[in-house]
């Protein structure tokens, strides 16, 4: 009996410590895994400017969602799909002009992805 509990004890206690927890988000593609910090999520879609000239990302399915970041040169990727990391802000704002509350997002990286944007 002592062995068998033994034998568990070192089962369990080996997959623990062999395969332990990642928190990270992989990306579609052959690109390398984005790692996520805590309240960080990535979103992908198109980067473009809307009527306001303000960054925008707008996704598969159509959603605009508001970028804002200090260290990230949205620019260079301007017209491409990327992949952000950051924070999706807790209260989305109706001050655009839609009717719609309309999502802010902290840009903390940025990285190229699959895919075409409509031009």
């Amino acid at each position: 009996m002592k062995e068998r509990l033994f034998l568990l004890t070192l089962l369990f206690g080996c997959a623990s410590s062999c395969f332990p927890a990642r928190p990270f988000t992989s990306t579609q593609g052959s690109s390398p895994q984005i790692h996520l910090k805590r309240n960080e999520s990535t979103i992908t879609g198109c980067l473009t400017r809307n009527p306001h000239n303000e960054y925008e990302l707008v996704d598969e399915k159509g959603i605009h969602t508001l970028l804002y970041t200090s260290t990230v040169p949205l620019d260079t990727y301007m017209g491409q799909s990327v992949t952000l990391v950051g924070e999706l802000s807790a209260a989305p704002s109706t001050n655009t002009g839609s009717a719609r509350p309309v999502p802010h997002f902290k840009v903390v990286d940025l990285r190229p992805a699959a895919g075409k944007c409509s031009k």
